[in-house]
């Protein structure tokens, strides 16, 4: 018996918990390394005088490793969220549901991907402070923005069980 067919079929655009779980956990680790290079960088990079020696400037040690850990798990989290594209996005679209948060997300998660793109490969000394700042930006409005979009679904989707039915 198919799954779709099944005693329970799947509302529309519904992701299956597992699908569900690996993008918020990978979306979960790309917003906390984020966070981390950010607090390691702008509050935790050597700043002042230590025995004579001047730090001013001196990025924190753990700045590359929260670089790496947001790199791995953004590798991730673009297969996880591709996988969305031709499903998930598709049926809401036709659903007519939730498309302003969906749209949201799409444009977030795009931009985030191209201003990271530049930030490795177009960025020099200049512009590399403002394209992460719009980077890191960008990548918080989007957390709030996923959390946005997962409570709004299953309030619609709650409110939608709870309605009485007019159908035949």
């Amino acid at each position: 018996m198919s799954h779709r067919h099944g005693p329970h079929p799947r509302p529309p655009a519904q992701l299956s918990t597992r699908h569900e779980r690996w993008l918020y956990a990978l979306g979960g680790a790309l917003l906390l390394s984020g966070l981390g290079w950010i607090t390691a960088h702008y509050l935790l990079a050597g700043n002042g005088f230590v025995a004579g020696f001047e730090f001013e400037g001196v990025p924190h040690p753990s700045e590359l490793w929260w670089l790496r850990l947001h790199g791995a798990s953004m590798i991730g989290f673009l297969v996880a969220f591709g996988a969305l594209l031709p499903g998930h996005v598709g049926r809401g679209w036709r659903g007519r549901r939730n498309r302003h948060s969906g749209i949201f997300m799409l444009a977030a998660v795009a931009a985030l991907a191209l201003s990271g793109y530049g930030l490795y490969y177009l960025g020099d000394e200049a512009t590399r402070p403002w394209i992460s700042a719009i980077h890191w930006m960008i990548g918080i409005a989007a957390g709030a923005g996923l959390v946005y979009h997962s409570v709004s679904i299953r309030r619609k989707s709650a409110s939608r069980a709870r309605a009485p039915s007019f159908t035949n």
